[in-house]
């Protein structure tokens, strides 16, 4: 695709507007695709040729803090500053900060602080350049903004935005109550990256950290409201593990997995529209990575068009599905596609419904002889029954088990099935391990005397002496 260049600048604006509640992101987007454009590699490298102005004030280490505080909060990805002398130069795929008195031979528009031109392919960016009007007067400081002298951090952290791919929010329609999100199109006294700002960006690289649903192992619950759920998450510094299939054929890399168990029979229908990435899915059954059977893939509602995710299935009531979403891998070096996602599930029963459980049994350790307890926490069952290693356990019929005195016969695994006029769902498994008895407390040193012998006196004593000679005093007083 030919690279097409994008203009963006920050604007000085007179006035508020009026406030509505809203976002503060907007995204510079990929009109064919209809996803954001991003920086494809975790390694953002930035060379800053600001040096450095009146009274020594170090431009290039404003810029750096600047792009520090954006790394403090992005996962996905991180700005990696150097610093130099010289021009900046444009398509040279280096993504350089400098001072111009003109964007590349273009002038400045009025009222104009910096610009930052883009270029991408496909969803891609190449490169990103900042440049500074040179016409202003720049300083670096905190606090509210100064009369002729402009805080080049600040400027900074809102350009270094548009590298990462955030456009204006207020040019979107979305107008806030003081203090203003860095991405706003005008300077304000706030300096600071504010929650829209933050939420906006990782919606594109996602927070620090591993994903909890990583793994197959740690899929997370997916529980549905009226029969649909849309939940989200972050590819972001996930990973693919040995064993795992390639959904929808890609080798992705970069995978997350939820679970969810039919109620009843009936078609699903699942996609990933809302996510912020390019996409694959995967439906499996099979309760280990390695003995998965494929039910459903897709990769793209319109290949090449429309990069979400899409499919149906019919489910079996009863069974349990494990729901994969990982990042198309283009094979460009770059790994795979990342950033926040959504999985969004519709569910049309034709039959009655199975026991729905909204929280399963967990692990339970307790020391000899104390007590452990199991709950699972279900909707729609008629009747509980536990077992211990497979098999009934009599009597234990309710939403919780508990052993009293838990010794080590007691040790192993349990798990409940639920019932109901459409049948039984087991719960997971919950493992009760023991540990050895707390000893009782040591008995206190003795304090008694051997023998005849005088002992220190008891507090007893130096008590009754006192109130004895408190009484006399009294008495003499009296007298």
């Amino acid at each position: 695709m030919k690279n097409r260049p994008l203009l963006l600048a920050l604007s000085l604006c007179a006035g508020l507007l009026a406030t509505v509640s809203a976002w503060g992101f907007a995204y510079l987007i990929n009109s064919n695709t209809g996803l954001p454009i991003k920086w494809p590699r975790s390694v953002y490298p930035l060379r800053i040729m600001l040096g450095s102005g009146a009274g020594g004030i170090d431009f290039n280490a404003a810029a750096q803090a600047a792009a520090q505080d954006w790394n403090a909060v992005l996962g996905g990805v991180q700005f990696q500053s150097t610093t130099a002398v010289g021009q900046a130069s444009e398509r040279n795929r280096v993504n350089e900060l400098v001072f111009g008195a003109d964007v590349f031979g273009q002038a400045f528009d009025t009222n104009v602080l910096a610009v930052t031109t883009t270029w991408r392919i496909g969803n891609e960016r190449t490169e990103a350049d900042i440049v500074f009007n040179s016409a202003r007067n720049w300083g670096a400081y905190a606090g509210p903004t100064q009369s002729g002298l402009v805080d080049l951090q600040r400027v900074a952290l809102h350009e270094l935005g548009h590298a990462l791919g955030l456009d204006h929010p207020n040019e979107a329609g979305q107008v806030f109550d003081p203090p203003l999100p860095i991405m706003n199109s005008r300077i304000t006294s706030n300096a600071v990256l504010l929650t829209d700002d933050i939420t906006g960006a990782r919606n594109l690289y996602g927070p620090p950290g591993t994903p909890a649903n990583d793994h197959f192992a740690n899929a997370t619950l997916l529980l549905l409201t009226n029969n649909a759920a849309a939940v989200t998450g972050f590819t972001t510094n996930a990973t693919k593990q040995s064993g795992e299939p390639d959904h929808a054929a890609n080798s992705g890399g970069r995978s997350i997995w939820w679970r969810w168990t039919a109620p009843a029979a009936g078609p699903v229908s699942l996609d990933t529209r809302g996510s912020y990435a390019d996409t694959t899915l995967g439906v499996y059954t099979g309760a280990t990575l390695g003995a998965l059977t494929t039910v459903a893939s897709n990769d793209d509602i319109n290949p090449g068009i429309i990069q979400a995710s899409a499919l149906t299935f019919n489910a079996t009531a009863g069974t349990t599905y494990h729901l994969a979403v990982d990042g198309f891998n283009n094979a460009d070096g770059n790994g795979a596609d990342s950033a926040g996602i959504t999985l969004n599930l519709g569910f049309s029963p034709s039959g009655p419904a199975l026991p729905i459980i909204s929280a399963q049994p967990g692990n339970v350790t307790v020391a000899t002889g104390g007590t452990a307890s199991f709950t699972v926490v279900a909707t729609g069952a008629t009747s509980y029954q536990w077992t211990f290693n497979g098999g009934a356990i009599s009597g234990a019929t309710g939403p919780t088990h508990t052993i009293a005195n838990a010794q080590a016969a007691h040790a192993g695994t349990y798990f409940v099935i639920l019932t109901n006029a459409a049948g039984s769902l087991n719960s997971d498994p919950a493992t009760l391990t023991l540990n050895a008895p707390v000893p009782p407390p040591a008995p206190p040193p003795s304090s008694g005397s051997r023998g005849g012998g005088g002992g220190a006196p008891s507090l007893w004593f130096y008590g009754a002496v006192s109130a004895l000679c408190l009484a006399r005093l009294l008495f003499r007083r009296r007298g």
